[in-house]
């Protein structure tokens, strides 16, 4: 084959890879947050929109 289309094949496959190594390492994460804990309420002088 083309020596051109051996270098965009692995551009491609080296792109694709990162991505999914990307989107994988954030789906297994260990998360802070526990599940007994409540959520914090925001008081009113905290910004944002509020409720």
């Amino acid at each position: 084959m083309n020596r051109g289309l051996w270098i965009v094949i692995v551009v491609v496959s080296v792109w694709i890879g990162f991505l999914l190594g990307y989107s994988v390492a954030s789906h297994t994460a260990k998360q802070s947050v526990t599940a007994g804990a409540p959520a914090a309420e925001a008081t009113a002088g905290a910004g944002g929109y509020g409720r």
